[in-house]
């Protein structure tokens, strides 16, 4: 203890010297009020679990305001990607899927790393996380593994969202907006206090483009999309220590979807829809009640997801293999916490979380006339070997493989947090720790079949015109399987502020993702079982020829290789880690200028990450891959030279490798072992920057306008590896976003532009093997110069 104690006191010295070298000067900025429209920072209310204040936390975290929403054009989670240190989010065509990566921390499928709540409820499923944003009163990111006090999925950091409150803003919005593409959308929304203690906000939006990516095939657009929802919140003070607050948000989105293309090609090019749709509610109820020198808060969390995917897994005009996935989920989660609501020395909160999880997927599988030519074409191969006693063909031109999982999951957790301040007789040094018991218990209930898989064969020796002899393949996998994962999740950190301006930290946290079951292995599986089936049936089908001895070998010679068992095929195991970070925040120039920095180092075991099955062909699944580390450093810079002028950077590196991964790979037809340790984690950017500029001009009174205001970010990301084996990647590059806003009262009229420079650059990379084994890459492009203009008119009260 007293070693970290000595190195924290000698980094702080640096932040401390500066924040004090120069008095602050008496701050004459308009202070905050959610009841202002033009929002300069975040009004922060007390977290229900935190022991230290949000602005002072011993950890890296970044909040972002209404105004920074709006000024950087963020209006949903893909649109913060870049804009805060190391935090990413990849476009992979659709809201199916909309993983997070912090720090070269993240996942394309399974268990999120990074989780995310809306006031204060839970998400599951990532399938969740793409929305769109109204009324928002801040956005919290905390990075770094937050297992203590959020539990599982929680490896890489936490986004916390927060909508605004009708008992502390009252007013009236709305919103219209237009653009190139076809884009569309309008929003609106009204607060009101019924009563001196009880207010009610209701809210909708609605917006659509017309894509971006030609589907050469169709001649129209492939990615089209329509969204729509609403919301309504109601707060009730019901007595000066006791409150309830309800709200519900529905969100629907319908469209077309994975506008995936050749990377040679400009256009997508594919005949099968690829489409997604999705239904969304969700629901919270908190409860708080303040006592005496403490609080007791309870939330309750309610989800459902309901939605409806449709892919061309082959992306090419041929009709090979499509697949429909949709997915039902009910969630349901339950969390108290008690915290010390004082400002003694000494602060804690304790508190327990539950869940439950319960998740249907449908995913029927087809192969298709294409694709039987492919299956066809193994059973020509047999038959020009002229030693092969029988000829086979299909007798259909469909196979469908219909299948459906459910994966019910359900946990329980206890926590506590601690910190005590001015430890050892020292002002403004603090030391918070905490731990967490964390239980999950997972299921899978599985049934697969495979319908349409009829043969006929014949003896080479036969006529051509005898008839050949039917034989079905049609076979059924089902079952069940369960596992249980406990985990322990501590917490340390140590905080030296000996001035309000200024702090350094410490800290170290363990982090837990829990493991699972794949459903997606049952394609690959069942089309072996198949296979098998067929085989099988084939040789019990076979006469006996003259002279005896037809048919197969009634056992199978021995083996010396241990097979996997189905359920060992299936699952994977969860992911460990420790994030040790050093970082602080230091204000100067009478708080004109804001710095933050964090150095932090990763260490993660049983690393989980998407491999595809045979390229591709049969979709993806987790599996685990040794040890991975990732290491590096996040900046953040906010300048106001004046109090209409604004210039901010945000940059963060994460050097995120393979530190343990031997696997195997096919050449040749073969399988052969490669050492990937030392490669780059794949889809994690090493680099994010974000550079801006904010001026507002404010006209004399009277005039047409009151005020102009002009906004310019550049946003970028990479380099960025897309395979394991680091052969192919994209280059860092950068977008440049930007708008110019006219205000007169309650309107103001807004022209902007994103990405206006065009640039080019591809969001995601795969390959996928064709019916000949080849190996095709597919890219998907980045989106265009969108440009647009929108009105807004806003009444505040």
């Amino acid at each position: 203890m007293k070693r970290l104690t000595v190195i924290l006191l000698a980094v702080s010295h640096i932040f401390i010297s500066y924040a004090t070298t120069i008095e602050p000067d008496k701050d004459d900025t308009p202070k905050d009020s959610l009841k202002v429209y033009y929002l300069d920072e975040v009004v922060v209310s007390s977290s229900v679990k935190e022991t230290n204040q949000l602005r002072n936390l011993p950890t890296a975290v970044s909040v972002l305001s209404p105004k920074q929403l709006n000024n950087n054009q963020i209006g949903s989670l893909p649109d913060m990607s870049a804009a805060i240190p190391n935090f990413f989010i990849p476009s992979y065509g659709s809201k199916v899927s909309t993983p997070i990566y912090i720090r070269g921390i993240g996942a394309r499928l399974g268990s999120q790393t990074v989780s995310l709540y809306v006031d204060n409820v839970p998400s599951f499923n990532p399938s969740a996380f793409d929305f769109e944003f109204q009324d928002i009163q801040r956005v919290e990111v905390l990075r770094g593994a937050q297992g203590t006090l959020y539990g599982r999925n929680a490896i890489g950091g936490i986004v916390n969202i927060y909508t605004l409150s009708p008992l502390s803003f009252q007013g009236t919005s709305l919103m219209l907006s237009g653009g190139n593409y076809g884009q569309f959308s309008v929003k609106g929304s009204n607060y009101s206090k019924l009563t001196d203690n009880f207010g009610l906000s209701v809210g909708a939006y609605y917006q659509k483009d017309d894509g971006y990516f030609l589907n050469n095939y169709t001649g129209k657009n492939v990615d089209a999309s329509e969204n729509m929802g609403g919301k309504i919140k109601m707060e009730w003070e019901i007595t000066p220590s006791f409150k309830a607050l309800l709200f519900g948000n529905y969100d629907y989105v319908t469209g077309g979807a994975f506008p995936y293309m050749h990377e040679d090609s400009t256009a997508v090019n594919f005949n099968e829809p690829s489409s997604y749709d999705r239904h969304l509610l969700t629901n919270g109820l908190s409860l708080q009640y303040m006592g005496n020198g403490f609080s007791l808060n309870s939330t309750t969390g309610y989800q459902f997801l309901k939605d409806d995917m449709k892919m061309d897994q082959d992306y090419t005009p041929l009709s090979v293999f499509s697949i429909r996935q949709e997915q039902t989920q009910h969630s349901l989660s339950q969390e108290i916490t008690l915290k010390s609501e004082t400002q003694n020395k000494y602060r804690w909160v304790v508190g327990a979380f539950g869940f439950y999880d319960n998740r249907t997927i449908d995913t029927p599988v087809a192969i298709k006339k294409d694709g039987i030519v492919g299956l066809q074409s193994v059973f020509d191969a047999l038959a020009r070997n002229p030693n092969t006693p029988v000829v086979m063909k299909y007798t259909t031109d469909r196979i469908d493989l219909p299948g459906v999982y459910k994966k019910p999951s359900n946990g329980l957790a206890l926590f506590h947090q601690s910190t005590l301040n001015d430890i050892f007789g020292l002002k403004g040094l603090s030391a918070t720790g905490g731990i967490r018991l964390d239980y999950e218990h997972a299921e899978i209930d599985y049934f697969t079949e495979s319908k349409g898989a009829d043969i006929e064969f014949r003896f080479r020796q036969a006529p051509q015109t005898a008839p050949g002899t039917p034989v079905n393949g049609d076979t059924i996998m089902q079952g069940a399987f369960s596992k249980n994962f406990m985990q322990v999740l501590p917490k340390f950190a140590l905080k030296y502020q000996p001035v309000e301006t200024a702090f350094v930290y410490l800290s170290a946290s363990k982090g837990y993702k829990t493991g699972g079951y794949n459903e997606q292995a049952f394609s690959k599986l069942l089309q072996n079982s198949l296979m098998e089936s067929l085989m099988r049936n084939a040789m019990k089908a076979m006469p006996q020829r003259p002279g005896g001895g037809g048919g197969a070998p009634t056992t199978a010679p021995p083996t010396s290789v241990q097979t996997p068992t189905l359920e060992q095929q299936l699952s994977y195991e969860p992911e460990i880690s420790w994030t040790y970070e050093l970082g602080g925040r230091c204000e100067m120039f009478g708080r004109r200028l804001k710095a933050t920095f964090a150095l932090f180092y990763t260490k993660v075991d049983n690393i989980q990450i998407i491999q595809l099955i045979d390229q591709g062909t049969f979709g993806r699944v987790v599996t685990n891959a040794g040890e991975s580390t990732s290491k590096g450093v996040e900046l953040s810079l906010r300048y106001n030279p004046t109090n209409n002028f604004t210039l901010f950077t945000e940059y963060g590196f994460a050097d995120a490798r393979f530190a343990d991964y031997l696997t195997t790979t096919k050449e040749n037809g073969k399988d052969v072992e490669v050492d990937y340790s030392g490669n780059y984690i794949p889809f994690a950017p090493q680099h994010t920057l974000s550079i801006g500029a904010s001026y507002v001009f404010h006209f004399k009174y009277g005039s047409f306008i009151d005020r102009l205001i002009a906004n310019m970010q550049y946003t970028g990301a990479g380099k960025i590896y897309w395979t394991e084996d680091n052969s192919v990647y994209q280059p860092f590059y950068g977008l440049t976003n930007a708008s110019v806003t006219a205000e007169k009262g309650s309107f103001a009229l807004e022209l902007w532009g994103k990405n206006i420079f065009d640039k080019k650059y591809n969001s995601f990379y795969f390959k996928a093997s064709d019916m000949a084994g080849k190996e095709n890459p597919y890219v998907q492009r980045g989106y265009p110069v969108r440009l647009g203009a929108t009105v807004r008119y806003t009444i505040n009260r």
